[in-house]
């Protein structure tokens, strides 16, 4: 599987370039103690459903309103792709959703970076089931 047709190169090596922060990060065995302060970035409305995830998926981190109150700060980008898909039994839209994370600690140090692409066969995307994609690692992370 290669690089798709549709996604822009930016966007590629943004991904690319975080999972090898990823990848260092996994090495290293970082954990963020239960409990700790989180500020998730607002990035245009995407905090909602990564808040939602938070919760659906029990992340132990307590949010806070401001960055100045976290401990860690949890920035996101989102990227959409669509296009069109046609079987000999039905044809439609599709939409993929990609996001790329960063869980930044107060002093700067990147403790955590992921990136994730979800495909939907529907008019909302992926960006539910990336914030889910992203809770679930996150919990991963706090629970070690």
């Amino acid at each position: 599987m290669g690089f798709q047709e549709g996604i822009p190169l930016k966007t590629t090596a943004a991904l690319f370039a975080l999972a090898l922060v990823c990848a260092a990060a996994h090495h290293q065995k970082i954990t963020v103690p239960p409990g700790s302060t989180v500020y998730v970035d607002t990035n245009n409305g995407f905090d909602i459903f990564i808040l939602a995830a938070f919760q659906e998926k029990h992340v132990p981190l307590q949010v806070v309103p401001t960055r100045e109150k976290a401990e860690y700060i949890l920035d996101s980008s989102l990227f959409h792709d669509a296009g069109f898909v046609a079987t000999t039994k039905a044809a439609g839209t599709y939409r993929i959703s990609e996001a790329a994370f960063k869980l930044t600690a107060k002093n700067g140090d990147i403790v955590w970076a992921y990136a994730a692409t979800k495909g939907m066969l529907s008019r909302g995307g992926g960006k539910q089931s990336v914030a889910e994609a992203c809770a679930k690692h996150i919990k991963a992370l706090v629970s070690k």
